[in-house]
């Protein structure tokens, strides 16, 4: 990694920290849309459940009326009594209960893998009702869905963002460096031959302004040694002559 050009290795580091900035952010945004999902779920089961449960007390089940509240193979309803026995359920709902009538005390959430008859993951509502608890159900298919599509979207722009930063990383460190190369080259020909060559020093402000005004205040002293040497030899050399 030493051996490698600084600008490779700035723009190296560069996507290592656009990487991690970018997975905490689709991690972040992941989180919020399944949080999103979840809140609008439950939100359609509270009120689905309120209106089946206003039913249940007037009508002692699941009425006709009731029935029309529930979307085929989208979202679902069963009673049970205190003793978790089924009294009445939608369709594709089969016998069995769905929930421990005895356990549940107040609303409880909970998700499940599959319900009977219907294979979709599901999210359920269980709250109490008089003749004992009213459990409401929907597919979470549907989020699921929208998740891993999300997801999949996630996975395909986020090598991409990070490719055309890394791009934009490399091309603003070569900007960045140009005026050092530029230094570079006037040192280059710099030489004995050439006295009073200086290196261009850009009006930055920063690190590579100190730097060329250091390198220009070490040749001026390099320059004036040398003079000082120069001057010495001519005047060995004429007290030699004389």
């Amino acid at each position: 990694m030493s051996r490698l050009p600084i600008r490779l290795r700035v723009t190296a580091a560069f996507a290592v920290a656009m990487a991690v900035v970018l997975a905490a952010l689709g991690w972040f945004l992941y989180a919020r849309l399944e949080s999103h999902l979840r809140t609008e779920l439950d939100t359609s089961l509270q009120v689905r459940a309120d209106d089946l449960a206003t039913l249940v007390r007037e009508h002692g089940s699941l009425a006709p009326s009731g029935r029309g509240l529930i979307e085929p193979g989208e979202s679902f309803a069963q009673l049970l009594d205190r003793n978790g026995n089924v009294l009445d359920a939608t369709r594709p709902l089969r016998v069995a209960p769905l929930l421990d009538a005895a356990a549940i005390k107040g609303a409880t959430y909970e998700n499940r893998p599959s319900v009977p008859g219907l294979n979709d993951p599901a999210r359920l509502l269980a709250i109490p009702v008089p003749r004992g608890v009213l459990v409401v159900g929907a597919t979470r298919q549907n989020n699921l869905e929208t998740l891993a599509s999300f997801r999949n979207e996630l996975l395909i722009a986020g090598p991409i963002a990070l490719l055309l930063a890394s791009l934009a990383g490399y091309f603003l460190a070569g900007l960045s460096l140009r005026q050092v190369e530029s230094m570079r080259r006037r040192a280059a020909a710099i030489s004995a031959e050439t006295p009073g060559e200086r290196l261009p020093v850009p009006s930055t402000r920063d690190e590579v302004e100190r730097l060329g005004s250091t390198l220009n205040e070490m040749l001026g002293r390099l320059e004036a040694g040398l003079q000082r040497e120069r001057d010495f030899v001519a005047d060995a050399g004429h007290e030699l002559r004389t």
